[in-house]
């Protein structure tokens, strides 16, 4: 069972502050650094051309997990999931006739994970292009 959370921001503090004393925090418990993490999320929608018009395009989420480095994970809304090689991203270049890059969208959580006890804790800072957005947990 995981659990994903986002968590707010100390009051005063910024993100990386914030995920510094989060991090202190794990230790202090007896928590043991292994390693880093990273996912990231890229947007896609549907070309103009395919709808008609007047209708807003579907959208697409395709995911890479550090967790799974030879996969890749999409999501289509309201629909199913797929879970391909890494290689995807080759093919949606491919079909970029029927899927278009929303570039400005891409979201990514970097960080580190922990190992307390029988958790596995992964503490990251979510950024959308060059800013930091926001704090995630992994449990």
């Amino acid at each position: 069972c995981r659990s994903v959370s986002q968590v707010p921001v100390a009051e005063g503090k910024s993100v990386q502050q914030t995920v510094e004393l989060l991090a202190r925090r794990l230790e202090a418990l007896g928590a043991d650094k292994q390693g880093t993490f990273g996912v990231d999320c890229e947007t896609y929608h549907t070309a103009a051309t395919l709808g008609t018009q007047g209708q807003t395009g579907k959208l697409m989420y395709v995911m890479h997990n550090s967790e799974y480095p030879l996969s890749c994970f999409a999501l289509f809304e309201n629909g199913p999931c797929l879970v391909a090689d890494a290689n995807f991203d080759t093919l949606m270049v491919k079909l970029k006739g029927f899927f278009q890059n929303a570039k400005a969208n891409k979201i990514e959580s970097r960080g580190t994970r922990y190992q307390y006890c029988d958790f596995l804790v992964k503490l990251g800072t979510v950024t959308m292009g060059p800013s930091a957005r926001g704090i995630s947990v992994e449990v």
